[in-house]
């Protein structure tokens, strides 16, 4: 029997992570401490993990984190929420809610509630503040959710973790992928170490030495077009795209956060496969550069996104300036609050640029990678469709959680 309840009736404990400054509080080792940004749906992800000191950790006893809490964002992707796996025996955080489920509901089911469309939409309608938008403590503790028993919930946990485990193998595919193509770079365009470089002397530039027949040129000469974006007209109804700053994160394009907008686009200002968007105005994601790796359609950006659109080889131009986020948001000018990166800014920005054979060996390498991360992308979508499709159908018992979780699953795609 499915009953309504609210989030406080059914969870031991509902508070919130430090919050605060911390900059001078982290540490190269010691105990994890969990942002926002650590916070992907369903997973946590670790890559850009800070840590704070044993003494610190206790002092922020109320926001020490153990396995089985689920976590969520309040600031920035409000909603997103994770478990804390069980190989984080120790962790604290800063800006997260944290809830501790009871024994009526399974963490892992509280967790696909807050990530699905319906739990999106709930925690949108949510939010509260003026200047930054966030999702607090008391308005998740009245949060009401549909709570089946405790069996169904662990079936319909079982059955969605098929997907989870289909996405997250996804997702370590293109991040091996991201690495390896990165690596090349590094190899060649960084540490001089490409094919034939032994046979190739140094000489010096303005930039220090290169190769002979490198050159040293402002990103201008090597792009036709560096453009902002529009002021949109978002409509839910239109066609058309407009990509934004959250759109742009981790070094990728993701359409997801795009929203539809109907007011006619130039044609200087619609995006191609090839072009490298770079985030140009605000604070925290002020430089952050993605490189659209498949074709689009009818697709923008909006005003504080530029294009970036390569003359001849896209492959690396876009990992070029993949290097250069920290670089570019350095270039931004303004005060604290709205700082900006303007286009005369990027195109002066100068980079060591190889011969253009060797350009064409480091695409000819890269390009069927760049092809696999885009697959591997798609499938997740995908799956990430039909998992929040088939939630509610599981909850509400149109979907049989008495079958067994392969039927399930080969019945719901």
């Amino acid at each position: 029997m499915i009953r309504r309840v609210k989030l406080k009736d059914v969870c031991r404990e509902i508070t919130v992570g430090h919050v605060g400054p911390m900059a001078d509080q982290y540490v190269e080792r010691g105990i994890p401490f969990l942002r926002s940004q650590n916070i992907s749906p369903f997973r946590l992800d670790d890559s850009n993990l800070k840590f704070i000191n044993e003494d610190f950790h206790k002092k922020l006893k109320k926001s020490a984190i153990s396995p089985g809490d689920v976590l969520v964002v309040r600031t920035g992707y409000p909603g997103t929420a994770c478990v804390l796996p069980r190989r984080m025996t120790i962790a604290n955080c800063a800006d997260l809610v944290i809830i501790r489920p009871s024994e009526e509901i399974d963490s892992y089911y509280l967790c696909c509630l807050f990530n699905s469309v319906w739990g999106r939409g709930k925690v949108a309608g949510s939010l509260v503040g003026v200047a930054q938008q966030h999702f607090n403590i008391g308005v998740a503790k009245e949060m009401e959710i549909s709570l089946p028993p405790i069996s169904t919930q662990k079936r319909a946990v079982n059955v969605l973790s098929a997907y989870n485990d289909l996405i997250e193998n996804n997702t370590r595919r293109i991040t091996i992928l991201e690495e390896m193509t990165k690596m090349i770079y590094r190899e060649w365009f960084v540490n001089f170490r490409f094919p034939g470089h032994e046979k190739v002397r140094m000489v010096e530039s303005e930039m220090g030495p290169i190769p002979a027949g490198w050159t040293v040129e402002p990103l201008r000469e090597l792009t036709t077009l560096i453009n902002r974006g529009i002021s949109p007209q978002y409509d839910d109804d239109a066609k058309g795209l407009v990509v934004n700053q959250k759109c742009i994160r981790d070094g990728r394009l993701s359409l997801d956060p795009a929203r539809k907008q109907s007011k006619k686009v130039p044609e200087g200002k619609l995006i191609r496969l090839g072009d490298v968007l770079i985030n140009s105005t605000g604070v925290g994601t002020l430089g952050r550069v993605a490189q659209v790796l498949e074709p689009v359609s009818n697709c923008t950006v909006d005003s504080h996104v530029s294009i970036v659109r390569p003359k001849n080889n896209c492959e690396f131009l876009g990992k070029a300036l993949l290097q250069l986020e920290q670089h570019f948001e350095r270039l931004g000018i303004g005060s604290t609050g709205q700082t900006e990166l303007s286009r005369e800014r990027i195109g002066s920005t100068k980079l060591i640029v190889p011969t253009p054979d060797l350009q064409e060996r480091f695409s000819a390498a890269v390009a069927p990678m760049n092809g696999m991360i885009v697959c591997c992308l798609a499938r997740n979508s995908n799956l990430c469709q039909t998992r929040d499709l088939l939630l509610p159908k599981l909850i509400s018992g149109e979907v049989n959680v008495e079958q067994s979780e392969a039927e399930t699953v080969a019945q719901s795609v």
